[in-house]
């Protein structure tokens, strides 16, 4: 890798996004966010370490990682510099737009709700991947007549490889390395568990016979989040799902949540969702979405 590179296209329809980085040195992601689309990640050099929902994957070139709508995730440097991504964020609507038999619509996002959502394909089928992605990075950079169609068809053609090919590449778990420590991982589970109880750092690492400093210097570490802004994630999560699912006042969907403060809970919501609570399910009740997510 020469030089740092970026490419980013956002798809007329707004039901389909990809970004395309060359990056050079150490980087790990500095945004905590959620978000409603589902995350189609392929490493094309480098390693990387991934976190997705309680646990961290060492990632290789020539992986796929799927991370589904609306999972708390990360990636964070592997201790190796220099790594190039493409990232792909499909909105559940663009199927729709494609023409996708609902049948096959099923098989390609199933993917997304693999126990160990990684798909390593055996070398023939790596390199295909490899050159549409390439393809797709070309089109990006420098468009031409019916790019945003190619690159709509090449999106849908990635997941179709993975769905084709998930025997022979997909990765079990008993498979995977283990890369989260495990002291992390239980508190990451108790955390996944508990968020809407009140919580503080002392009192979790009280539960787990370690010091504050010690757990707060680990979960860093190794997940990428500092402890609160992990916390604070899964609650601003749980509280879409109630904005979306009930007609709770956002007060009372604050609490639920598991935030004690409501000026606090309105901040952390918008810098998160980079919305209002209010604004939020509004757009969920002016899409019609609200009864089918």
């Amino acid at each position: 890798m020469s030089q740092p590179f970026r490419a980013d296209y956002h798809d007329p329809t707004g039901y389909l996004d990809i970004e395309y980085d060359r990056r050079l040195g150490y980087y790990s992601m500095t945004a905590d966010h959620l978000h409603d689309h589902y995350e189609l990640y392929y490493l094309l050099k480098g390693e990387r370490i991934y976190f997705i929902k309680d646990r961290s994957y060492h990632v290789k070139a020539g992986d796929f990682v799927f991370v589904d709508r609306n999972a708390v995730h990360k990636t964070l440097e592997s201790g190796r510099p220099d790594h190039e991504r493409i990232v792909l964020y499909l909105k559940p609507e663009l199927f729709g737009e494609m023409s996708i038999a609902p049948s096959l619509i099923e098989g390609l996002k199933e993917p997304f709700g693999w126990e160990v959502p990684m798909l390593r394909l055996p070398p023939h089928n790596s390199e295909t991947a490899e050159r549409i992605v390439n393809e797709m990075i070309d089109e990006m950079v420098q468009p031409q007549a019916g790019s945003s169609l190619l690159l709509r068809h090449r999106s849908i053609e990635l997941l179709l490889i993975a769905y084709r090919n998930q025997q022979q590449g997909k990765v079990h778990a008993a498979e995977s390395e283990p890369i989260l420590h495990p002291k992390t991982q239980a508190v990451v589970r108790y955390l996944n568990e508990n968020y809407q109880n009140p919580l503080s750092l002392p009192e979790v690492a009280a539960e787990f016979r370690i010091s504050p400093h010690y757990l707060s210097r680990l979960f860093k570490q190794t997940t990428g989040f500092t402890f609160i802004d992990y916390l604070n994630l899964l609650r601003v999560k749980e509280a879409q799902r109630l904005l979306r699912e009930s007609g709770d006042s956002i007060t009372e969907i604050a609490w639920r949540a598991g935030f004690s403060n409501f000026s606090h809970f309105g901040k952390v919501f918008k810098r998160t969702v980079q919305m209002s609570p209010r604004t939020y399910r509004q757009g969920y009740k002016d899409s019609g979405l609200s009864q089918s997510l």
